[in-house]
């Protein structure tokens, strides 16, 4: 069903359900997502720095996407503004879509491990991350492409579950929120991840990741801008290396 990894965002800022015909949507499944991840060790010295335990610590994200996708507009449908140009939905029309997502945090985490075995954790993220989208939006009679770029803020809760020494089972939610009203306004990101320390200082996490974006463009009567809103998604496989200190 359209919209599969959007939604989560769409639900997250809120947004309503008269307003999807108004939309430009995009979504694609099957990506390859890859990340990196830097975190400087404030913890008490002993712990190995690749293996998650209790402490405080800095993390620094890079993680981005690229994809296309076509979007079927029925008889009837509202017209859609992008790049300064008007969509207008004939018979059977279709836009495509072609996209480019990056993004960027820094972020304080604070994790913590319950019981004699401390097998088990949570933690809890928050910090400033930067959200840029290079969309492309065309018919077979116009083209028009944009690039939406905003800083903001960012939250995210995880839960750990260290089943093996030095191999773990990680799950995170993380939501960005920018404030904004014509760049990338919010975002919200859900992995689940096997990570396995390569040895002290490295590890690798393999597993699921999925995005969904939004661009809450001519929210309320009072903004003058014309844009129409914009709902993107995209998941599938992420391969993210960790490096630690």
């Amino acid at each position: 069903m359209k919209r599969t990894f959007a939604l989560l965002a769409a639900a997250l800022v809120a947004v309503p359900a008269f307003a999807q015909e108004r939309e430009i949507e995009v979504e694609e499944r099957g990506k390859f997502i890859p990340s990196v991840r830097i975190g400087i060790d404030f913890s008490p010295r002993g712990e190995t720095p690749s293996v998650p335990h209790w402490g405080h610590g800095l993390e620094i994200g890079l993680t981005g996407a690229s994809g296309e996708d076509t979007q079927f507009r029925g008889v009837g449908a509202p017209p859609l503004v992008f790049g300064g140009q008007t969509f207008l939905a004939g018979s059977g029309s279709t836009l495509n879509h072609e996209f480019e997502f990056g993004f960027f945090e820094i972020v304080y985490r604070f994790r913590h491990f319950f019981g004699d075995t401390k097998t088990f954790g949570i933690e809890a993220l928050g910090g400033l991350g930067f959200a840029t989208l290079d969309l492309t939006v065309s018919s077979p009679t116009q083209r028009a492409n944009e690039k939406l770029e905003s800083g903001g803020l960012v939250a995210g809760f995880g839960i750990i579950w260290k089943f093996l020494p030095e191999t773990s089972l990680q799950s995170r939610l993380t939501l960005f929120g920018s404030g904004e009203r014509e760049g990338v306004t919010g975002a919200a990101r859900f992995d689940v991840f096997v990570a396995h320390a390569l040895g002290r200082h490295a590890a690798l996490r393999a597993g699921l990741t999925g995005w969904g974006i939004a661009s809450e463009r001519n929210e309320d009567d009072n903004f003058s801008s014309p844009n129409s809103h914009i709902r993107a998604g995209f998941g599938g496989f992420g391969l993210g290396l960790d490096v630690a200190f």
